[in-house]
């Protein structure tokens, strides 16, 4: 507050209430006579001169003014106040010496101060005469009271001892308009006068609520749950390094029964099977003990594992040494002993009584790794020789894999082969695959294999999908092939096979899928093809010397789905049969010497996507009925004698909206039509 508001506020004081309001705090003096309040008056009339002194003090401070100049005044507006206070202690000091009486104050329970009448001789009580006195800021000065005279001088003088002790009576004038300083104002004051009340109230709430929202809780569940004792704590265990270490010598003596080896190669650290046994004993966080039944079974794992990796980890897949059952790593799969006993027809018994061929025998778990998918796994280039400890494997897939040379023994040991993918290496000789007398599915593809088909072919009558594209092969591999009716799909394909397709094709009645393409063959389709009704995919391409009328039995095998025919030697008229064949998607038929007309029932093929008529001898028309192969994507009649005008159903093929739209539409130019929004190239 400033001093310009405070001197008001001082003026608007004595204006209201004549001579001001006075304070009075600490020790009170008393009168017992009407004289006793005339002093008073005169004394208050002394006080105010002084504090008119100090507000003249007060008001000389200008802020206009030096500030060394308002530090003058402010010192002399102190000195005026200390002698004010001064004047007081005195007054009060003589009129005590007078009058041998104290006068005490105190607050009652609602705030208001109260006035004890301790003089010597006096009883002290407050009358309610309204002509009893002033009020100075709740205090009743001058009021009526009744006196009681002690004629004991000891009495009065212990009584005036024990008040000097008190408290000093100390004024305050607010008429000078002057803020006390801070210690003035804390000076005497309780905590209850220095907070607000309302704050009070409002923690007051705070502690009530926190204490119901913690009690109210307690006191249900105490009443629905009844308290139960803790259990105590587990006896200590040994710890699991400790653990392990008792395991060590019971795993190491079952390991050390299918470890070329023995013991000794176990203990060697330069070797994969001490990594493996090091792993299982203290890495492994399955922590088989020696008696689980598929502790041979991951320790193999394992040992591949350490030889041929490590392999880069796949995001999302288990690798291999995670901390589940083998049977759910990445590339094994595997079945259940029963199950697997039914598929080997009884021969499970064998197994488990034979082993390996040299008499090694692994025991065969309640759930068997039936097959492995290890594709550009075996990053070193090498089959371990554990392999052939799996010897109840059926399925083997060491696609991509860097293998040179021939097929590596300890694969000739897995007997019960049904599948064996070898795609993609580098593989030149596979003359012992006739081993594999319960193959089924056998891929050669990619590698570098020459000269004739081995004879031990002959023993994999079991075969239903063989795979030998992409090499080097020689001979009339039919020789061998032609006798194994159960084959499905056949892809020799890419090699520099001779010979003739042969009539026992007929007698394989599950092929599906016939790849003889880019060899050296020679003759034409045997009509026995005819009967393979399960035909699905026919593929002769690029044989100059297969040729003839295209067998019209084609249109006879309702699954064919893909028949191309192109770059050899076909004659004649395409067969109008082919017409028939709804599942047709693909027909290819171009560089041959078909003629004639191209026959319009080609148009209720309507399941066709591509279909390839060029370089051939075509003449005539384009058919119309072209126009109803809605799904035509591609078609092409380039370099042949067609002529005439392209027919408007087939140019409403290349504007469909969102159907199926004709993208190529190839024709020859003595075709008239219009490139720029109907066909596509001309030639």
């Amino acid at each position: 507050m400033s001093r310009s508001s405070r001197d008001d506020r001082s003026r608007r004081s004595r204006s209201s209430n004549g001579e001001g309001s006075r304070t009075f705090q600490g020790s009170r003096r008393g009168s017992s006579a009407a004289s006793s309040w005339r002093d008073d008056e005169s004394s208050y009339s002394r006080y105010e001169t002084s504090s008119r002194a100090s507000s003249r003090a007060s008001s000389a401070i200008d802020p206009n003014k030096p500030q060394w100049w308002n530090d003058q005044k402010k010192a002399e507006r102190r000195r005026a106040e200390d002698e004010r206070r001064e004047a007081i202690r005195a007054e009060n000091e003589r009129r005590k010496m007078e009058a041998g009486n104290v006068v005490g104050y105190s607050r009652d329970a609602s705030g208001r101060q109260e006035m004890r009448d301790g003089r010597v001789g006096a009883k002290e009580t407050w009358g309610s005469d309204p002509n009893g006195g002033k009020d100075y800021g709740g205090v009743k000065v001058g009021a009526i009271q009744e006196y009681w005279d002690d004629d004991d001088e000891s009495g009065r003088a212990r009584k005036l001892a024990e008040m000097n002790d008190g408290m000093m009576m100390e004024m305050h004038d607010d008429r000078i308009g002057k803020q006390a300083t801070a210690d003035e104002e804390l000076q005497g004051r309780s905590i209850w006068d220095l907070v607000d009340r309302s704050t009070i109230m409002v923690g007051c709430c705070l502690i009530f609520i926190v204490i119901a929202a913690i009690s109210i809780p307690v006191s249900l569940i105490s009443k629905d749950v009844p308290y139960v004792a803790p259990k105590p704590p587990p006896e200590p265990t040994a710890s699991p390094t400790m653990a392990r270490q008792q395991e060590e010598e019971a795993i190491g003596e079952r390991l050390a029964k299918i470890t070329p080896g023995g013991i000794d190669t176990l203990l060697d650290p330069t070797t994969a099977h001490h990594r493996a046994f090091q792993w299982m004993v203290y890495e492994d966080g399955m922590e088989l003990g020696a008696a689980k039944d598929h502790l041979h079974q991951r320790y193999v794992l394992m040992v591949i594992y350490f030889i041929s990796g490590p392999w880069t980890p796949v995001e999302g897949r288990l690798e291999w040494g995670s901390p589940v059952h083998e049977c759910e790593w990445e590339g094994i799969h595997c079945k259940d002993v029963e199950e697997l006993e039914d598929e080997l027809e009884g021969r499970i018994e064998e197994l488990l009584e034979v082993g390996r061929e040299d008499g090694i025998k692994i025991d065969v778990p309640q759930r068997v790794a039936n097959k492995l998918h290890l594709r550009q796994r075996l990053v070193s280039g090498e089959v371990p020789a554990e392999f052939s400890l799996l010897y109840y494997m059926q399925h083997l897939d060491l696609e991509n894999n860097k293998l040179v040379g021939g097929i590596p023994t300890p694969l000739y040991k897995l007997f019960n082969l049904q599948t064996l993918f070898l795609e993609q290496n580098d593989l030149t000789n596979v003359d012992a695959i006739g081993e594999y007398r319960h193959l089924e599915h056998l891929s050669l593809s990619k590698n570098n294999f020459q000269g004739p088909l081995p004879d031990s072919f002959k023993n994999l009558r079991k075969l239903k999908t063989l795979y030998l594209h992409t090499n080097k092969f020689t001979g009339e591999p039919f020789d061998i092939l032609k006798d194994f009716t159960k084959l499905e799909l056949l892809d020799i394909a890419h090699n520099e096979f001779a010979g003739t397709l042969p009539p026992e094709f007929g007698n394989m009645k599950n092929l599906t899928s016939v790849f003889v393409g880019h060899n050296n063959f020679h003759g034409t389709i045997p009509a026995e093809l005819g009967s393979c009704k399960n035909l699905k995919e026919f593929q002769v391409d690029a044989s100059h010397d297969i040729g003839g009328p295209i067998p019209s039995f084609f249109g006879q095998l309702p699954e064919l789905e893909f028949l191309k025919l192109d770059t050899c030697a076909f004659e004649g008229n395409l067969p109008m049969s082919l017409g028939n064949l709804q599942k047709l998607k693909f027909l290819d038929v171009n560089s041959n010497y078909l003629g004639g007309k191209i026959p319009t029932q080609l148009g209720k093929a309507t399941g066709l996507v591509t279909l390839g008529l060029a370089n051939n001898d075509f003449a005539g028309d384009v058919p119309s009925e072209f126009g109803k192969l809605t799904k035509l994507e591609k078609l092409y009649l380039q370099n042949t004698d067609l002529s005439g005008v392209m027919p408007e159903e087939v140019c409403e093929l290349r504007d469909r909206g969102n159907q199926t739209v004709l993208e190529v539409l190839w024709v020859p130019c003595d075709v008239e039509c219009d490139l720029s929004k109907c066909c596509t190239n001309c030639s």
